[in-house]
């Protein structure tokens, strides 16, 4: 858990919950594509929801707590944006497509150590 701001714990909860929901439907397993230096992987999802709040923490709250003082605030309004009652908007898919760019551009700079 990166911050003890009850709101957005519970609201990247939510959309990694929302993420591997989508994932799993899109893919027909925990698991989901990434592209690393023109080849293409398939990466296994592990502790479901849970493994995907640590790439939210990762890939989307890192970066806001690095960049901005009001970073919690921000993250807040982001994860909104992200979600419905019914899952992840369009804009959370974004979001979600983003960070896997993310992660590929640090695999192929090795820049994840082996617990992502």
């Amino acid at each position: 858990m990166m911050t003890k701001n009850f709101e957005l714990n519970a609201l990247a909860s939510q959309f990694a919950a929302a993420v591997y929901d989508s994932v799993r439907q899109q893919n027909g397993g925990d698991w989901f594509p990434m592209t690393i230096g023109g080849a293409r992987i398939e990466v296994a999802v592990t502790d479901g929801a849970k493994g995907i709040r640590e790439l939210v923490d990762s890939f989307a709250l890192t970066p806001l707590k690095e960049g901005y003082q009001q970073w919690e605030r921000m993250g807040i309004v982001l994860m909104k944006k992200c979600l419905t009652g019914h899952g992840l908007t369009e804009f959370g898919g974004e979001i979600w497509k983003s960070m896997i760019a993310d992660m590929a551009e640090s695999l192929a700079e090795g820049g994840i150590d082996e617990k992502h």
